[in-house]
């Protein structure tokens, strides 16, 4: 990550957000670390969205920047 990234990253969070990098880990704690990435994604475009994300929008079939009507 570059300093300019890193500098405007410290602004806008400063120190509510870390992260970590695993360096090695078992096959069963990278399909655990999977899961909650997977969980993670699927939260964030349900705050954005205000519903559910699709299957098709959540493998980048369905394009999420046009606003679907609601009936």
């Amino acid at each position: 990550m570059g300093q300019r990234i890193k500098n405007n990253f410290n602004k806008r969070f400063g120190d509510r957000i870390r992260v970590v990098y695993v360096q090695d880990s078992s096959p069963a704690e990278k399909e655990l670390l999977k899961g909650r990435l997977c969980e993670a994604i699927i939260k964030v475009l349900s705050g954005i969205l205000g519903r559910e994300p699709t299957q098709k929008e959540l493998l980048g079939i369905e394009d999420l920047t046009r606003n679907k009507i609601q009936k």
